[in-house]
């Protein structure tokens, strides 16, 4: 019945996907797509509310009250300008829907109305959660701030995001950590400039800076179990501005991705005290600065459980792929996942024949829009799975 509903919807799903794509909005500023959200919510009747600036969350009640599943979609789009060709491309200049947020929403809206239409059904109620600001602010945990868990209580939380690295009618999945802890670093340097033609008289920060990062490519290699996840990454280095003067200072910033909490303290540690001894070794100082974001996105075995068993009843899911390692980008999805037991899954959006094979972030990405009656399906099925196994009447 879900996959008949979803199959029936594509032309919507697709209409949905492509208005969203053309306006894609930076965080907490994705005034458009809120403002969409809401019309479709009210459209279908289901009640909504608007939370942490341009976040909506919709209720739909079943028939008992004892248990509810959130479904998660992000909103937000990138600082991109799109070069995927596309007649449906972004509007807004500098910007684009480079990550899939436009599906995940255009999914979530499809499962809101299969749902909707089901909800005599329901042993429980589905919190419909549209999370502005994922995209490095972080838009989740002031959500949860504002009470999202609450009112009624979250029991568990389900959310996806597309691959285009997988072909359209598959799935990835994985227990444990399926992304890490993506948290940023920033290091001031102080050293002492002057004449380029008098080096000695100097302490140059830009070759501090060159045998801090040279040390960073050690400390994984070097200092963490090989078969422990790490990423140290520095990713800018400015300093001074003329051929032939030392400069006083150099800033250089980075992140630093992890799968589990005791590595990730033990990564800020170290990440600091190499910075902050090479600089005093060579006669300079260095202020560093650790900027944790998300923690890591951890998968609850019996809530894949879930979503595995709901893929098996969809007969265009032709394959369910368990992933072995762990991914080191990072989703703030985890806040939720931390409060309850949650499950982060991949719904395979690429086509190799179709030219779909460019990865998230590119500014040619794409997806094969045939995965939306997927992604709509699998979060209805999932949701009304768990309901039925975790819920019942009072």
């Amino acid at each position: 019945m879900i996959e008949q509903m979803a199959l029936s919807m594509r032309e919507e799903l697709i209409h949905m996907r492509r208005s969203l794509h053309e306006i894609p909005e930076t965080a907490f500023c994705e005034n458009k797509t809120s403002q969409f959200i809401q019309n479709k919510l009210s459209e279908l009747g289901i009640p909504y509310h608007v939370i942490a600036k341009t976040g909506v969350v919709g209720l739909i009640k079943g028939i008992s009250n004892e248990k509810t599943v959130l479904l998660r979609a992000d909103i937000d789009g990138l600082p991109i300008c799109e070069e995927s060709g596309a007649e449906y491309k972004s509007k807004i200049d500098g910007w684009m829907h480079a990550c899939g947020h436009d599906v995940h929403t255009a999914c979530l809206l499809g499962a809101a109305k299969i749902l909707n239409s089901m909800k005599d059904r329901l042993l429980g109620n589905v919190k419909l959660v549209f999370q502005p600001a994922e995209e490095g602010v972080g838009g989740a945990l002031p959500m949860i701030e504002e009470g999202v868990m609450e009112n009624p209580y979250v029991d568990s939380a389900i959310a996806l995001h597309v691959e285009p690295m997988e072909e359209v009618g598959n799935i990835q999945i994985k227990d444990g950590a399926i992304m890490a802890s993506p948290d940023d670093f920033e290091l001031t340097i102080q050293g002492k400039g002057g004449h380029g033609a008098y080096p000695h008289t100097c302490v140059d920060p830009i070759v501090i800076g060159s045998m801090i990062i040279n040390a960073y490519q050690t400390l994984v290699s070097r200092h963490f179990n090989p078969m422990t996840p790490v990423v140290i990454s520095v990713c800018s280095f400015h300093s001074g501005n003329c051929t032939n003067v030392i400069p006083d200072t150099a800033h250089l910033t980075g992140t630093a991705r992890s799968l589990d909490k005791d590595t990730r303290a033990e990564l800020m540690k170290v990440l600091k005290e190499t910075a902050v001894d090479i600089a005093k070794s060579m006669g300079g100082e260095c202020d560093f600065v650790f900027k944790p974001l998300y923690p890591p996105t951890i998968n609850d075995k019996a809530m894949n459980e879930i979503i595995k068993n709901a893929a098996k009843k969809l007969n265009f899911i032709k394959k369910i792929v368990c992933l072995e390692q762990a991914s080191m980008g990072g989703d703030d999805f985890a806040y939720f996942s931390e409060k309850v037991p949650g499950v982060y899954f991949k719904l395979g959006c690429g086509n190799r024949e179709k030219g779909i094979v460019h990865p998230i972030h590119s500014p040619k990405f794409n997806v094969d829009e045939d995965a939306l009656p997927i992604g709509a399906a699998i979060m209805a099925q999932a949701a009304f799975d768990y309901l039925e196994k975790c819920g019942s009447l009072q």
